[in-house]
């Protein structure tokens, strides 16, 4: 039988058991569980080790009664329960030489399945597998009918002794207690040890009075959640959430085994760390967010359906962006984002089966080992909490990572022998990619993309996830469109990773529709992670620096960057980069406007003909923006780029005008007029200095300095003003009818026509005059009419 076994193990069929007894106490008590086997080669090695001890030592050794004896006192009986002394007290409280016929039959029944038949977890399973081994005992005639029938009358509930002995701690239990199986490849229920653990008592008191609790998002009996709180700086596990509604030991740990699809809690270990580990991206590399595809595979979408064009790294990752994720995967390559996940502690390793599959091995160099879909969480395998809080215990580290471990030392009971585990801490990427990472992150959670993360007075960063369930999974199930499968969140300190995965542990049994559920979830989490006041600290190798928004490559600000943030148009950008890689070139989009070329002036008595030429500036020039937007950064949407900045430049800077100021004897400039026209006509007598300025229609802080035209002109007769009444006001009415008025101070807001000491003053609307003396008179409205 076990030949026949090993045979169809090795051709991938069910093998079934092919254990005898005594291979049984041989396996429990000998040679390596399977649980910590890595492969089914070592399965059989196992197996042919179990066999020899079997048939050339144990059975040479000791009788068949001896075996039995060695065999029902060492073997899992449910509830951590080992053997069939623990199990008489566990289940009824009292010595095997003191149980009924209906209770040993249960205990009997019991070495099938222990946790299926488990009376306290299932009652009815435990009642049919009782009354299975009562007729196989009238069978065999070790009793008769009728005490099988009397047995069988009795209720298995009025048996126990009282119900399910759940332990506090149990979830971090099991945690710990599998960890030291893979450590030692023995079971702390047998062997006596005493262990030493991380856990920290008051999270994980929170922790447990969350799961246990009846909050509102926990919506159903069915709704689940796996927690996993991991201590940056050691590595140490400081808590756990093993799940909800959980009745015994060793129960489905939703912390360290759910393996669930990550979301866009992938994106700063597939796309945007790698990126700035060994691309030099900085907080404020530009992506286009575009239409855009997998190489040689299907397009994608972002999550709400649309494009939003040129954004900054920081952007793109603060509001999670699938398209700048996957643009970042592609820029960085397969390989070195492998490598970067590896160092975190992921296994990208199997994906041939994932749906997403897209990247042919050739292309990568690494065996098909990972592929562009994970850079958005399409992941074959997915992760579990714990994986993700060591993971982005990365970041927060400054960029050391530390396998997670919850046991720090062992003494075994029996010889005294103490083992001790000090962890390993390895620098995994830069302090600057690390600081990049958390400064993005934090931003993130102050933006309002704190997946319920944020809390007052504490620095936090976080990032959220969410996997979609498949196309055939939503016609299945005849789920709403808005139904999701995983949400995330991963939030973090300079102390404490903390990794949240909510949802339901398959399709049958419910399914989510929003974030809400979870994000109170996560709040309620962060009441028990004590507060960081200290944050991150720039490290020397990072330079902050002001940045002008869409400039590429990027360009510091000048002083004429626009920065209102009620007007919405602000470009000053403050980011991150590593030293030497910041930008020193200041950017000409915004500079001082250039001045007027080649003014010419042609004067006729009292009236100058002036023109002269003007080159349109960059940020308004169609052969610029042309040239700008063919880099291969924004050519995929060259057009629409260039018709999203002309609409800018309409909305928000208007075309170029010309401001004609004539300066005063003491240097101040009085504005006589603007136009868009490269001429203007004026009129007057005797020498006056005329300025000529460029501006934008809207936007007036970056007008040129000006250009300065002396001009000299001869009077007209009946033009000017009688001789020593220089200070009159002369205004041209229909008809050309002159009215004098006398001297005095006057405020002018428009009106056609008018004349002062020669100076043409047109087009100014309304006029308060007054009286040297102070005696004021009505204002003068006036209109074109006039």
């Amino acid at each position: 039988r076990f030949v026949k076994a090993t045979i169809q193990q090795l051709i991938g069929q069910d093998a079934g058991g092919a254990s005898t007894l005594t291979m049984q106490v041989v396996k429990n008590n000998l040679t390596k569980k399977e649980a910590i086997e890595k492969n089914k080669f070592e399965q059989i090695i196992r197996k042919f080790q179990d066999v020899y001890l079997s048939v050339f030592k144990v059975e040479k050794e000791y009788t068949k009664n001896e075996i039995i004896e060695l065999y029902v006192n060492n073997y899992g009986l449910g509830s951590s329960v080992y053997g069939v002394g623990e199990a008489s007290n566990y289940y009824f409280g009292k010595k095997v030489s003191e149980l009924t016929l209906p209770e040993a039959a249960l205990i009997a029944g019991l070495f099938q399945a222990p946790n299926r038949h488990n009376p306290y977890k299932n009652i009815e399973s435990a009642t049919s597998r009782r009354d299975t081994v009562l007729k196989l005992m009238v069978r065999h005639g070790y009793i008769t009918q009728e005490e099988a029938d009397i047995a069988n009358s009795i209720s298995i509930e009025s048996l126990l002794v009282g119900t399910e002995d759940k332990t506090e701690y149990q979830g971090f239990i099991d945690t710990v207690t599998v960890e030291v199986e893979k450590l030692t490849g023995q079971d702390p229920a047998i062997v006596p040890m005493e262990i030493y653990t991380t856990m920290e008592k008051s999270i994980q008191d929170g922790i447990n009075n969350i799961l246990e609790s009846d909050a509102d998002y926990w919506r159903t009996e069915y709704t689940q959640a796996g927690i996993a709180i991991v201590n940056v700086d050691t590595g140490a596990i400081a808590a756990v959430g093993t799940g909800r509604n959980r009745t015994g030991a060793l129960e489905f740990n939703r912390a360290t085994a759910a393996k669930r699809q990550p979301g866009s809690t992938a994106k700063p270990i597939f796309a945007y760390g790698p990126g700035l580990e060994y691309n030099n991206f900085s907080t404020y590399t530009l992506f286009v967010d575009e239409p855009w595809a997998y190489t040689d595979g299907p397009s994608i979408n972002n999550w709400d359906g649309q494009f939003q064009g040129i954004i900054t790294t920081r952007e793109a990752l603060q509001v999670s962006r699938n398209i700048p994720a996957l643009k970042a995967y592609q820029t960085v390559g397969s390989k070195n984002i492998q490598k970067f996940a590896s160092s975190l502690g992921l296994d990208v390793s199997l994906n041939k089966n994932s749906e997403n599959y897209h990247i042919l091995n050739e292309t990568t160099g690494l065996d098909n080992t990972i592929n562009e879909a994970y850079s958005i969480g399409g992941v074959a395998e997915g992760f579990t909490p714990l994986e993700m809080a060591a993971a982005y215990s990365g970041f927060a580290s400054g960029g050391y990572y530390t396998d997670p471990y919850s046991v720090t030392k062992i003494k075994y009971r029996e010889t005294g022998e103490v083992i001790e585990y000090k962890p390993t801490k390895e620098r995994v990427m830069s302090d600057s990619t690390a600081y990049m990472m958390n400064n993005i992150l934090e931003s993130a959670v102050n933006y309002g993309f704190s997946g319920g993360a944020r809390v007052s007075g504490s620095h936090v960063a976080a990032k959220t996830g969410t996997s979609n369930y498949p196309d055939s999974v939503m016609a299945q199930y005849n789920l709403p469109g808005h139904a999701v499968n995983d949400l995330w969140t991963v939030a973090y300190t300079s102390k404490y990773s903390i990794a949240v995965w909510f949802g339901y542990d398959n399709v049958e049994l419910g399914y989510n529709t929003s974030g809400t559920y979870k994000d109170s979830l996560v709040k309620d989490v962060m009441k028990y992670i004590p507060k960081d006041t200290v944050g991150w600290k720039q490290p020397s190798s990072v330079v902050s620096v002001q940045v002008e928004d869409e400039s590429w490559p990027a360009k510091l600000i000048s002083e004429y960057t626009p920065n209102n943030e009620k007007e919405k148009n602000n470009f000053v950008r403050t980011e991150y980069f590593k030293r030497g890689t910041q930008p020193t070139e200041i950017s000409d989009r915004f500079a001082k406007l250039n001045d007027i070329t080649n003014p010419n002036v042609q004067t006729k008595g009292n009236t100058a003909t002036i023109t002269w030429e003007y080159i349109t500036p960059n940020a308004l020039s169609d052969e610029y923006l042309d040239k700008y937007f063919s880099q291969s950064i924004f050519k995929n949407s060259k057009e629409n780029l260039i018709n999203s900045r002309k609409e800018y430049n309409k909305d928000k800077l208007g075309d170029i005008t010309f401001s004609i100021y004539k300066e005063n004897i003491d240097g101040t400039l009085q504005l006589i007029t603007s136009t868009k026209e490269t001429t203007y006509l004026y009129t007057g007598t005797g020498p006056v200095t005329l300025v000529i300025k460029a501006e934008h229609e809207k936007y007036k802080t970056n007008a040129s300095t000006g250009t300065k035209l002396n001009i000299n002109l001869t009077e007209t007769p009946g033009t000017n003003p009688e001789p020593g009444n220089n200070n009159k006001l002369i205004a041209t009415l229909n008809g050309q009818v002159t009215v004098d008025i006398p001297v005095g101070t006057y405020v002018e807001n428009g009106i056609k026509n008018i004349y002062l000491e020669s100076t043409d003053v047109t087009n100014l609307a309304k006029i308060k005059y007054q009286i040297v003396n102070g005696v004021s008179i009505s204002d003068y409205q006036t209109t074109k009419e006039l």
